[in-house]
């Protein structure tokens, strides 16, 4: 058995499989840049059973989640798999293909991450001098328009899933290997949020501060967030109302220019 441990928002996976050509696939396809060394405990096992034909027949738009004995059972186009009910194990039989990996790790992390004070955001984000500045949106919001516009500018940590988690009394905007039109790996970089900026496409520059009850709903519409249930309606609700409580979110009217980075600069400076 073969393994490759990368690591996610500090979450550690190990990714097992037998066929160790696949596991180095995946390595230098996506997660070169989240590769651990040394993991003795890691926090979640996955078991990878690639095949070379899709594992199911079902045609599915969006992966369906749901509870099954012992745990979790997801079922997409291209995987399927059962997961313990602490989202700790799983056991995935998959296409062969990095596609289809990243689709399960992105279902997977999104179920794990809230009952670990953190959550799951479609969103694109940089570190600037050590901060993260989070740009959240559904797909067409101009989450891959501000990964363009900033990329020179600051540390892009990815332009479509940016994971948030609260860590020593304070929350952490990490890059994952999750990417979308900006065609470039996410990077292993992480940055004190500063902030999260819902966007809008407008015609002037504009931040408009959100109050606790439009930010809550705001970040909850671009939280990740596949499995139903009163359970995982409660985790996600405590971590998104926790990150509200203590962060502060705007709703970000922009043009497609980099102008409203003046705007994000300027208010972060005056804030501290």
């Amino acid at each position: 058995m073969k393994t490759l441990d990368i690591g996610i928002a500090n979450t550690a996976l190990r990714l097992e499989c037998a066929d160790d050509t696949f596991l180095n696939e995946l390595l230098q396809e996506r997660y070169g840049a989240f590769v651990l060394e040394g993991v003795q405990n890691p926090h979640i096992h996955v078991l990878l059973q690639p095949k070379t034909s899709p594992p199911t027949r079902a045609r599915i738009e969006s992966v369906k989640v749901r509870q099954a004995e012992g745990g979790w059972r997801f079922v997409y186009d291209t995987f399927v798999a059962d997961v313990t009910a602490g989202t700790d194990r799983a056991e995935v039989t998959c296409l062969r293909s990095a596609y289809a990996v990243d689709s399960f790790l992105r279902t997977l992390l999104a179920l794990y991450l809230p009952q670990h004070e953190g959550v799951l955001v479609h969103a694109s984000a940089v570190r600037y001098a050590g901060q993260g500045y989070v740009f959240a949106g559904r797909s067409g919001s101009g989450k891959t328009t501000v990964a363009h516009l900033l990329h020179e500018k600051a540390e892009v940590l990815s332009d479509e899933l940016v994971a948030l988690r609260r860590e020593h009394g304070g929350w952490v905007a990490f890059g994952t290997p999750f990417w979308g039109d900006f065609a470039r790996a996410g990077a292993n970089l992480s940055g004190s949020l500063h902030a999260v900026y819902l966007l809008r496409h407008a015609k002037e520059h504009r931040l408009e501060p959100l109050s606790r009850r439009d930010a809550l709903a705001g970040v909850l519409q671009c939280s990740v967030q596949f499995a139903e249930g009163a359970q995982v309606a409660e985790w996600m609700l405590g971590a998104v109302s926790a990150l509200v409580r203590e962060i502060p979110v705007y709703r970000m009217h922009f043009l497609p220019d980099d102008g409203f980075w003046q705007l994000v600069v300027g208010e972060a400076t005056s804030a501290g």
